[in-house]
């Protein structure tokens, strides 16, 4: 016993002192990073120097009534074209989950038009076009008018641009639902149609459950898109927060003080989405 002990002091006296952990300096990424520093100092510096902003306007707009009701009308805008293109996705990728040759076709060039061309040119389509192609809004029913509308009223700035948006945006909804739909295992199908399953009841209580929350972090980035997408709307006169601020500098000439005031807006709303995707991202985790 004695033996053993003294053998354990002898080991702990010749065992090695414990070693020092030393990280690895990334020279590489601090010079980047230094650099980077000095471009920004650069052209802040710039802009000082230049008096490129002038603080007194910009305060002097950032809160006053026509910015916010550009503010209100861009973010009304944007998420009701959200859920309407949620909704307008769904059916698209249903249509093409379905496996009927004509809903397939068919789906697929709604994706391939509304994806390939640019959203400016819709909205400018549908507010030009639309009237000229439908004359009146005309409904009857047993000889009874319901509804006797010319298209040029009907179709207002707000009515395009929330069209044009909902149809556009609509399409990459209907990619993100479908991608979230193929990644619902298939085997959970397999056997829910082993037990008698409808196709209806699958996809309502197995397959769209589940996809939703891989649809979720898509759908928010695809709605703070949006939201900076309603600045197209002002090609066709609706009031919204990029058409303000260019209504007033028009008049005032003070172009870099108005498109500040409205980046700023802009930036309040796109965080406001990114709070929800947080919250929503947290409630429905992906697994």
């Amino acid at each position: 016993m004695i033996g053993a002990v003294l053998s354990e002091d002898k080991a702990a006296a010749v065992a090695p002192p414990p070693q020092r952990i030393v990280h690895r300096r990334h020279w590489g990424a601090w010079l980047f990073g230094a650099l980077v520093l000095a471009l920004l100092a650069a052209l802040l510096k710039a802009a000082v120097t230049a008096r490129i902003v002038d603080l007194g306007v910009v305060g002097q707009y950032l809160f006053s009534p026509q910015m916010l009701i550009g503010a209100r009308n861009s973010l009304a805008l944007g998420t009701v074209a959200l859920f309407i293109a949620v909704l307008v996705g769904l059916v698209v990728a249903l249509m093409r989950v379905s496996g009927n040759p004509i809903l397939v076709a068919v789906s697929a060039a709604y994706v391939y038009l509304f994806r390939g061309t640019p959203m400016l040119i819709q909205l400018i389509f549908w507010f030009n076009a639309f009237p000229t192609m439908f004359k009146e809004l005309h409904v009857e029913l047993f000889g009874v008018v319901l509804a006797h509308v010319p298209m040029t009223q009907l179709i207002t700035p707000y009515a395009a641009a929330l069209l044009g948006l909902s149809l556009a945006e609509g399409a990459y909804m209907a990619e993100i639902i479908r991608g979230g739909i193929l990644a619902v295992d298939a085997g959970q199908r397999d056997a829910a149609r082993s037990l008698g399953m409808s196709t209806g009841r699958l996809m309502r209580h197995i397959v769209i459950p589940q996809a939703s929350r891989i649809i979720v972090p898509a759908t928010g980035n695809q709605y703070i898109m949006l939201l900076k997408s309603t600045s197209l709307a002002s090609a066709i006169g609706y009031l919204e927060l990029l058409r303000i601020s260019t209504d007033i500098y028009a008049s005032n000439f003070r172009v870099v003080e108005l498109l500040t005031v409205a980046a700023f807006w802009y930036l309040v709303m796109t965080a406001f989405a990114t709070a929800i995707q947080t919250v929503l991202e947290k409630k429905f985790p992906h697994r």
